[in-house]
């Protein structure tokens, strides 16, 4: 099952003090099974709004702020019976897509989905993923029983809802700058999300369509539970189950796929370290990394990834605005008053690594859709020192972005709130709002002209059943054959 790694990981320094730990347990686990009353919830639904705007350093530049209090009104006025935490949340929760930021939601009451995985409880098994379309197909294959179910297969429904329907109702709890965003967010987290919203656990029928076979299954955590076959697919980047690894898919090609960067800075060190012994003894000219996947983490990660690339001196933002509030104003209040913005010049400029382990080829980095929060500072960082040549989609979230998650709890029903109190500005300073522009999109080029009559093909590494089209234009690149599939 894929650790969903939240779109709110701590960025550009930290502590370890109460408003910045994502995941405290409750103080009084009654609370489980307590239920709120009415007036308890129309209290918490106001703490979540002004908990949000208190905090976020432009929030108007966010959300529509009308809009935001309207319906925040709208919720409360449905709330007409006490309510469980997880009711509760179901209502709560749909304010967290009005705030139009990754980086501010209201955290799904997990500490009630970890105590029934404690108890052997089972979400969703499959790993899932959003297609050009909206639908949604299996990342893996899998095995169950007797019973191959193919990667790629869509699938239809879920205990009888169809999927459509699914993903419509989980977006309304997704956080995110755009559309797109939320609902790939809302992929990214799906077994957690088909739990908090539909309360789906342990057992699920779910109707697949493969080549055009429609074919149900059921399956429950006693019997047949599902498991990925990896005799049934070929190498696609995702579907490996570690969140990072090194692989050399041809002679001079060397490929590191980055599903996050929430990693303890030393064992990331390590990880890159030996990545990066093993690229210098193979002789690789081409790198690709691969941040399509990559939700957000640690931005020390990214800095020491970076300064692998380099060859100058460079830094990660250019500018930083912070909005005060009780929590981070610093020690006897040193930094100013609640609801001051401090802006600032980034003055941390990074130094390339030593130059005999530096990488001195050509650096090609995917990103798409769901490249967000850190992976969006590596890309900005790559491409405005011009360190690598940036592939795939434009990004969901903005170049500029919030940062730094300041938490608190709705008073009575202890959920949990994650709010940005940051704006990061990105190295080369252009102020535009908009995601991050790859050199080379992939939809600007038509595969289909190509054929399979490539001439002198250097480049034969292992694109998958599926034909990784980012992965595919590298290779066309790498072979100076992509002008033939520009599109008119």
């Amino acid at each position: 099952m894929r650790t969903f790694v939240l779109l709110l990981t701590l960025t550009l320094g930290g502590c370890t003090q109460s408003h910045l730990d994502i995941y405290p347990d409750l103080e009084d686990e009654s609370l489980m099974t307590h239920k709120l009353t009415v007036a308890q919830m129309r209290t918490d639904v106001d703490a979540l709004l002004v908990g949000a705007i208190q905090r976020h350093p432009n929030i108007e530049e966010y959300a529509d702020l009308d809009t935001l209090r309207n319906y925040a009104n709208e919720l409360k006025a449905s709330i007409n019976a006490p309510m469980t935490r997880v009711e509760f949340y179901r209502v709560v929760g749909k304010l967290t897509p009005y705030f139009q930021d990754g980086h501010a939601l209201l955290i799904w009451p997990y500490q009630e989905l970890n105590k029934a995985l404690a108890a052997g409880s089972k979400t969703f098994p499959f790993e899932v993923k959003r297609t050009k379309t909206g639908s949604l197909e299996l990342r893996n294959a899998y095995r169950t029983g007797d019973t191959v179910i193919p990667q790629f297969s869509e699938i239809k429904s879920i205990n009888g809802i169809p999927t459509s329907v699914i993903l419509e109702n989980l977006v309304q709890y997704s956080s995110g700058e755009t559309r797109l965003l939320r609902e790939h967010s809302a992929v990214i987290r799906f077994d957690t999300a088909l739990w908090a919203v539909y309360g789906f656990l342990d057992e699920f029928t779910v109707e697949f369509s493969s080549d055009k076979e429609l074919k149900k299954v059921t399956i429950n955590r006693q019997s047949n539970w599902p498991e990925v076959d990896d005799t049934a697919q070929e190498f696609v980047p995702s579907h490996f189950e570690e969140p990072y690894y090194y692989r050399q898919l041809s002679n001079d090609v060397g490929f590191i796929y980055l599903a996050h960067f929430d990693i303890e800075p030393d064992e990331f060190k390590r990880f890159i370290d030996a990545t990066f012994s093993t690229i210098r003894k193979q002789s690789i000219k081409h790198l690709i990394i691969d941040v399509r996947d990559n939700s957000g983490g640690n931005t020390d990660t990214v800095i020491y990834l970076s300064r692998h690339l380099a060859d100058k001196p460079f830094r990660v933002i250019s500018k930083l605005k912070e909005k005060l509030n009780k929590d981070n104003r610093g020690w006897f209040n040193y930094k100013g008053d609640e609801g001051e913005i401090l802006t600032s010049d980034w003055d941390d400029w990074e130094k390339p690594i030593a130059e005999n382990r530096r990488f001195k080829g050509d650096t090609y980095l995917l990103i798409g859709p769901v490249t967000y929060s850190a992976s969006i500072v590596l890309a900005t960082t790559l491409k405005d020192n011009g360190f690598a040549t940036l592939v795939g989609e434009t990004t969901g979230g903005f170049t500029n972005q919030s940062a730094q998650g300041n938490l608190f709890n709705l008073p009575h029903s202890q959920l949990r709130a994650y709010i940005a109190t940051r704006m990061l500005v990105r190295p080369n300073g252009d102020l535009t709002r908009q995601g991050v522009i790859p050199h080379y999109n992939v939809n600007e080029f038509d595969y289909s002209s190509l054929g399979q009559s490539i001439v002198d093909d250097s480049y034969q590494f292992t694109l998958g059943k599926h034909n990784d089209k980012s992965l595919h234009l590298i290779r066309l690149l790498l072979n100076e054959n992509y002008q033939e599939t520009v599109r008119n």
